[in-house]
């Protein structure tokens, strides 16, 4: 059997990525959109405690090159943590999130290593005895004894290393937009840890293989379709099959619901409504900003990196875990329900 442990984010994920890197006895893979000054440190400690490190980040600066000025400093005192970026190729990004440990651990998630997306613990406390944390909401799954899972994983992060180039020695400035306030979510949650089949574990680990993830659980009848995303690019060929196949679901009864990180553009608002899609936007005066990406049915939660956009089902690097398991199911259920309940309605301002 494998261990799961289910975490959001900010409440406990943030606090569960700091001891899952740092808990790598031999190897730690990290493929990472963006890794930032907070993480940054984490890697030279590992590469002292022996710990074979490779850090994959994509090829822009932003955070990224907060996190390379921890390395360069680290690199001063003789520690040296191989790093790498994937360089951009159209609408080709390095957007996953997925870090292996050792010969049988990996972690999955939506949010980036940055004190916004994955804020930590000082004390390295859970809830309830850590007291409320300031981020995004995420959906992160870690997972204990997957060896075949893990191996998979390790495969494809080399396949990226190989094509990958050493970070420049100065970044493009780069203008950073304004980014929405975030809040401390009520409650905060504790994660959630259960045993579960590695045959209950399914590893998507680019786009198109995330696409069909998401199609697949469309499929057959299920009864309860719950999408959270940042945002949804509708017109994106991508995803047009998809809000459709959504709206048919809705129209035989199934029970669908969009819940969003951000107001949606015209167009995508037209969408939802002309196909009677409901959805809902987060409020981080009442919550949090959205920035998770996930998918709930009945009997299984798909926990991704995959925003719904051309370039997140299409031609990125992504990573996705699908999770078949009733207390998991039940677990990001739960979170999305109560994030549902305080969101707003994305066309008449409160639902």
């Amino acid at each position: 059997m494998s261990r799961l442990t289910c975490a959001l984010g900010p409440d406990s994920a943030g606090t569960l990525l700091h001891r899952f890197i740092e808990s790598a006895d031999s190897r730690l893979d990290v493929a990472v959109y963006e890794a930032g000054p907070s993480y940054g440190w984490l890697f030279p400690r590992a590469v002292e405690r022996g710990v074979r490190t490779r850090l994959l980040l994509d090829g822009h600066g932003g955070a990224n090159q907060g996190c390379f000025e921890e390395l360069r400093a680290a690199r001063q005192r003789g520690v040296v943590v191989p790093c790498r970026v994937s360089r951009h190729e159209g609408l080709r990004e390095a957007h996953w999130k997925l870090i292996v440990a050792d010969a049988d651990c990996l972690a999955v998630g939506t949010g980036n290593l940055i004190e916004r997306d994955a804020p930590a613990d000082r004390r390295g406390l859970l809830p309830p005895a850590a007291p409320p944390l300031v981020g995004t909401r995420e959906w992160w799954a870690f997972v204990d004894g997957a060896p075949t899972l893990a191996a998979a994983a390790r495969s494809r992060i080399t396949a990226a290393w190989r094509e990958a180039s050493p970070p420049p020695p100065v970044w493009a400035i780069e203008g950073a937009g304004e980014a929405p306030p975030v809040g401390a979510p009520h409650p905060s949650v504790a994660p959630l840890e259960v045993e579960v089949s590695p045959r209950s574990l399914h590893l998507a680990t680019d786009a198109r293989a995330v696409l069909s993830a998401v199609e697949a659980m469309l499929g057959g009848s299920p009864r309860r379709c719950l999408v959270i995303v940042p945002y949804m690019h509708t017109w994106a060929h991508q995803v047009r099959p998809l809000l459709e196949r959504l709206a048919e679901l809705r129209a035989g009864g199934a029970d669908v619901r969009v819940l969003l990180g951000t107001t949606p553009a015209g167009g995508d608002v037209a969408n939802f409504r002309d196909r009677g899609v409901p959805a809902r936007v987060m409020d981080p005066s009442r919550c949090t900003t959205g920035h998770a990406k996930g998918l709930v049915t009945e009997h299984s939660t798909l926990v991704m990196s995959s925003n719904w956009s051309a370039g997140g089902l299409g031609s990125s690097l992504e990573a996705a875990l699908r999770i078949d398991n009733p207390a998991a199911t039940a677990y990001y259920a739960d979170a999305f329900e109560r994030d549902w309940a305080v969101a707003d309605d994305a066309w008449s301002g409160r639902g």
